[in-house]
């Protein structure tokens, strides 16, 4: 009888050893640790609350009638800007951008709104550069975008010179109707002792009002 008291109390003791430590006796049948469904939760909510609807605006389908950019041999002009790669968003970006190049999104907002903004940007065959509010100008309305610094580089590949990549700019207000959205050179002497900018690709803006771009789509027709 003592041996069986002993083992009772001995079971017991494991048992509750098990529940303090987030075990359970449901061993075999199949259900998750309140732990993990928990956490698997969370992460749902986190990747669902507040994150609106993500637009794709590609740069190629900007106005570039009368711009002027930066061309290692000539100067290329108007649709010239625009540039075919495959690793582009829709195969095409704009490059070889100065400061007569300014790139500029007229987005129409249904409504006045908080978004995120993000650029795919290259490195417009420039190598490694570093940009940020000064030399590379982002401006939402007029009003310039203080985002952190980024970089672009080549890929792997030297010849890979236009190594798209995503960039967050940060929080921007929209108000309802048109807003502009530019971008060109600054306060940088990055290719031949001149203004440039790196190479965009598109824009990608999330929130929750509904945003549309009237697109030239002739441009690269």
């Amino acid at each position: 009888m003592k041996k069986k008291a002993a083992a009772a109390v001995l079971m017991a003791a494991v048992t509750i050893f098990m529940i303090a430590c987030g075990g359970s006796n449901d061993a075999g049948n199949g259900a998750a640790p309140e732990s993990e469904e928990t956490a698997e939760a969370e992460e749902e909510s986190a990747d669902t609350e507040g994150t609106g609807t993500e637009y794709i605006f590609e740069a190629e389908y900007t106005v570039l009638e009368g711009l002027e950019g930066l061309g290692v041999s000539g100067s290329p002009t108007g649709i010239g800007l625009a540039k075919e790669k495959a690793s582009a968003s829709n195969g095409f970006y704009v490059g070889e951008l100065g400061t007569s190049s300014p790139i500029t999104f007229v987005i129409t907002s249904d409504a006045d709104a908080a978004a995120t903004l993000k650029g795919v940007f290259g490195s417009n065959a420039l190598g490694n550069c570093s940009w940020n509010p000064e030399s590379f100008i982002v401006t939402v309305n007029g009003e310039a975008v203080q985002y952190e610094e980024f970089t672009t580089d080549n890929g792997m590949d030297a010849n890979d010179q236009e190594n798209f990549k995503t960039k967050n700019l940060g929080e921007i207000q929209l108000k309802a109707g048109e807003n502009e959205i530019v971008f060109v050179a600054g306060d940088n002497t990055y290719r031949s002792n001149l203004p440039s900018a790196p190479s965009i690709d598109c824009l990608k803006i999330t929130t929750e009002a509904a945003l549309s771009m009237e697109e030239v789509v002739e441009n690269i027709e």
